[in-house]
């Protein structure tokens, strides 16, 4: 679950487009705004959350448009790395808002008629961000019991609030919104410990009785990801191997139990990502895309896409056999130049490690990497490099200037990134690639840097 939320901080900015009246306008002070993007989803699901960019003007103040199909959005709005906020945009009405930079980041004022709404709504984002309860970061991250105790203060928070909302109605609905988020929440971090003690969370007792009684097709528990944690919860194959048994039976339960159609679209990728992305279509492909056509039924070209993607990358791997030329691309580095991957080679054994700022288990292998990068200090026979996908180079930049690290770094423009995933049939990050003295592929899809077999492999081929 977390590795698909952290995916969707990768998403692709959309441009807005302007609506019958102006939703947002506000000021910035004490700050200058690089990047700025407000995300909305159609209908409330994170996964299907669109960014949409956030123009700030010369003078730090912004304007904001867009189409509102319902007449009115719960929104979140991103001010680089150190701001991240909740809105309620209403069609008709113009939200009026100031930021200002704080010792602690960046803090909001509301203006207006909606501000009661807004302070709830904002307080509810925050609270219930996924990156308050855990870091990509493993010396920032905090203990269990610790982010446990932050989430009950938070919820806390947004109790609070809820009696400043006089419409019952409204209250009624972010009153079991927020029970929903702290319950999500609450389960994210039980699956987070199990996964930490190498546990099984399915065991877990207080992970059974907090899922209890989800009802999978209460558009609450969809948005809040409380209804796909409960039907995966609910499959009993192990998810191993190809994963056919547990797609299967997961088509099983979405047949059997689901009636909520943003639902099933959802379940109908999940199902597809876990059987050709995570179970990398190991067993009879053909007759499962076959099967697996037919259960997604009006999401069929969602289904078309993942199986060309797996196509693809089946092809890539063909052209990626240990032995040929290494595929090249152009890089950029730290200070802005361009070279190309074939040009850094120099005749040496090169591990890249293939990674992103926001990538959790990218970001844990980085002092296994450091260990590797030290422990053939001083060899000119092997050389380490990182190639970042991050679109944010910011965020690139800022983490390179924390951490030193004492090998070659390299980020790929979005178009270069594209190119580089298609031709090494990337779908997934952390990726590990291993090329040897010649220039040609010696593993496409290398261990890790914290597997002991990478250091000894390494040790062997520059003997």
């Amino acid at each position: 679950m977390k590795r698909l939320t952290i995916w969707i901080m990768a998403a692709v900015v959309f441009s807005s487009t302007k609506g019958s009246a102006q939703l947002l306008k506000g000021s910035i002070k004490g700050y200058h705004v690089e990047d700025a993007a407000i995300g909305y989803s159609p209908d409330g699901y994170v996964m299907n959350e669109q960014m949409l960019e956030l123009k700030i003007n010369p003078d730090s103040t912004f304007t904001f448009d867009m189409e509102l199909p319902k007449g009115e959005a719960d929104v979140s709005m991103s001010i680089d790395d150190i701001g991240f906020f909740g809105l309620h945009l209403t069609k008709g009405k113009t939200l009026e808002i100031a930021l200002y930079r704080t010792n602690e980041g960046m803090a909001i004022d509301f203006k207006g008629e909606q501000m009661t709404r807004n302070k709830l709504v904002n307080q509810m984002y925050r609270s219930f961000d996924g990156m308050k309860y855990w870091s990509p970061d493993p010396s920032e991250a905090k203990t269990n019991a610790a982010y446990r105790a932050l989430l009950d203060a938070e919820y806390n928070k947004v109790k609070a609030l809820l009696p400043s909302i006089k419409d019952e109605t409204v209250r009624a609905y972010y009153t079991r919104l927020a029970e929903a988020n702290y319950k999500w929440n609450k389960l994210r971090l039980i699956m987070d410990d199990c996964q930490a003690r190498n546990a099984e969370f399915k065991d877990n007792a207080e992970f059974q009785t907090t899922i209890a009684g989800i009802d999978v097709n209460d558009p609450i528990n969809y948005q809040t990801n409380l209804s796909l944690t409960a039907l995966n919860n609910m499959v009993k194959a192990p998810m191993k191997g190809d994963n056919e048994a547990y797609c299967r039976e997961q088509m099983q339960l979405v047949d059997r139990m689901v009636t909520l159609p943003n639902l099933r679209s959802v379940m109908v990728k999940m199902i597809g990502q876990n059987y050709f992305t995570f179970g990398n279509g190991q067993g009879n492909t053909e007759a499962f895309a076959k099967d697996y056509l037919c259960f997604a039924g009006k999401d069929s070209l969602v289904a078309q896409d993942i199986i060309r993607q797996f196509r693809e990358k089946k092809l890539s791997e063909e052209k990626t056999h240990a032995g040929k030329p290494a595929p090249d691309i152009v890089l950029n580095t730290p200070d802005g130049k361009q070279v190309t991957l074939s040009s850094i080679l120099n005749g040496k054994f090169t591990y890249i490690d293939v990674w992103a700022t926001w990538c959790g288990p990218c970001v844990k292998e980085i002092p296994h990497l450091e260990k590797l990068v030290e422990r053939f200090k001083g060899n000119d026979k092997v050389q380490f490099v990182s190639i970042s996908v991050d679109t944010n180079w910011k965020a690139w930049k800022t983490k390179l200037d924390k951490d030193r690290p004492q090998w070659a770094q390299y980020v790929l423009t979005a178009e270069n990134n594209e190119q580089f995933s298609k031709d090494w049939g990337i779908t997934g990050i952390p990726r590990f690639i291993m090329i040897d003295a010649k220039g040609n592929i010696f593993n496409p899809d290398a261990t890790r840097p914290s597997d002991e077999a990478t250091a000894t492999t390494i040790e062997e081929q520059i003997k």
